[in-house]
């Protein structure tokens, strides 16, 4: 058992100091991530690009609550973003200096689901991506302008005084002073929407992975999201940071190298109180281990209907270990 909890605790470290699969879950509310003094990043550029993953939950969106993705608005002389229409549609409008709008309006969002975008401008054409195939293009002129008064948001969109609040998970967001070609947007799509070499890339101007915190569980300390390039790390603005929801999340199974496939399954996952084990052929003592590898609840399982009171713990991430078993992950609310 010894050696199990050393590996548990050993792989919770890694989660911790890598959070590889991080992403940040927005409550629809008033969530949302502000990059202060972004507005001139890409000052009178006409070339530009935006990538970003979105996994949107909100069926209805509409005005005046439209659901607001990544990007810039001032609805001036300068717009680059992404918001959702309706269930299934989204717009990404570009807006260049001289206060001409050019929109793409693509209807091929999944709801439920991870949906990789990527918008970029290369002077004359203004393309959307998604998953990195081409899905929209059309005709465009004109740049960014020398002093820009809006900034850049991430789960906000605003019209004057309306806000677009994302309901939903983002993940993997850039900004680029440049537009990527069609093989880079593949090559970073191959990737996972990941930037392979940030530091390598000086068009990249700001990139967030989300890979801060420990995934469901209390990150209050936690208000600034990290820049790769170390250039402007964004504000999180009103999320709980803790639970369940307006947090970080994580959709990582346990499959790693560390451990291998198990019939054993927890229900029900997420849970307030208790939890249930079935698949056990073995039974016996079990212990409940936290995100940081710590024994926070042992138990004798003598059945597969044996309930387990988990209503003590706070919210967050933990596994099950029981000898000879690999480690099961469950989420407590």
């Amino acid at each position: 058992m010894m050696k199990k909890l050393l590996v548990i605790f050993l792989f919770c470290s890694s989660v911790i100091i890598q959070a590889q699969n991080n992403y940040l879950m927005f409550d629809g509310v008033n969530d949302h991530v502000v990059v202060n003094n972004s507005g001139n990043i890409l000052a009178s550029n006409t070339a530009i690009s935006m990538t970003c993953k979105v996994y949107p939950k909100n069926p209805s969106p509409g005005w005046p609550a439209f659901n607001g993705i990544v990007g810039y608005r001032n609805d001036s002389n300068f717009d680059f973003y992404i918001i959702q229409l309706s269930s299934n549609s989204i717009e990404a409008r570009f807006r260049n200096s001289s206060g001409t709008a050019y929109d793409i309006v693509y209807s091929g969002l999944t709801l439920n689901a991870w949906n990789h975008f990527y918008m970029v401008y290369n002077g004359s054409t203004l393309k959307l991506y998604k998953n990195g195939v081409e899905v929209g293009s059309v005709a465009a002129s004109g740049g960014a302008p020398a002093s820009n008064t809006s900034t850049f948001k991430i789960g906000l969109v605003s019209f004057g005084v309306t806000n677009f609040y994302h309901t939903g998970n983002i993940d993997e967001v850039s900004l680029w002073n440049k537009a990527l070609t069609a093989a880079e947007v593949t090559a970073i799509h191959t990737n996972n929407g990941e930037i392979a070499n940030p530091t390598s890339e000086a068009n990249l101007k700001l990139y967030y992975k989300f890979n801060q915190g420990v995934p469901f569980a209390n990150n209050a300390g936690l208000t600034s999201l990290i820049d790769e390039k170390g250039l402007q790390n964004g504000t999180l603005t009103n999320f709980a940071l803790n639970g369940t929801n307006s947090n970080y999340g994580s959709d990582d199974n346990l499959s790693t190298g560390s451990f291998e496939e198990t019939s054993l399954k927890v229900f029900p996952n997420p849970t307030n109180n208790f939890i249930t084990i079935s698949g056990v052929t073995n039974f016996g003592r079990l212990q409940i281990i936290d995100s940081l590898g710590r024994v926070v609840g042992e138990q004798t399982l003598t059945d597969n209907s044996t309930p387990i009171n988990v209503s003590q713990l706070n919210p967050g991430m933990y596994f099950v270990v029981m000898e000879n078993t690999q480690p099961i992950r469950f989420i407590k609310k």
